[in-house]
């Protein structure tokens, strides 16, 4: 049961934090572009790269800490659905050159900041 409480308050601030950045993204970038999404996908790729490396392999993160900031914060905060919904855009009739730039950024970027956040949690 104490999984799934840590679970459940790491992934409730994390959709907390998601709505927030996507929120701020738009006020300060416009909606022209899912800014906020691709802001939060990079960010959680490079910390559960980061992470991984401290926790998994290193062993110095707790399984509990994992579970609420792994599994939970950062399992809401990444948003591969919401991604995949703004990139396909199913009102806007088709894959276009925004889309097109969004899954290269999230993707190409996105695993680049694993690898580096690996990286980074080996030297720690």
């Amino acid at each position: 049961m104490e999984r799934l409480a840590l679970i459940f308050i790491g992934g409730g601030l994390g959709a907390v934090s998601r709505y927030g950045v996507s929120m701020a993204a738009a006020r300060l970038l416009g909606t022209a572009f899912p800014y906020g999404t691709l802001a939060v996908n990079l960010a959680g790729c490079f910390l559960i790269g980061f992470l991984f490396s401290l926790g998994v392999e290193r062993g110095m993160l707790s399984p509990a800490f994992r579970m609420f900031f792994i599994t939970g914060y950062l399992g809401a905060l990444t948003t591969f659905s919401t991604f995949a919904l703004e990139t396909a855009n199913p009102g806007g009739g088709g894959i276009h050159l925004s889309a097109l730039v969004n899954i290269l950024l999230n993707n190409g970027a996105g695993i680049a900041l694993v690898i580096a956040g690996h990286a980074a949690g080996k030297y720690i």
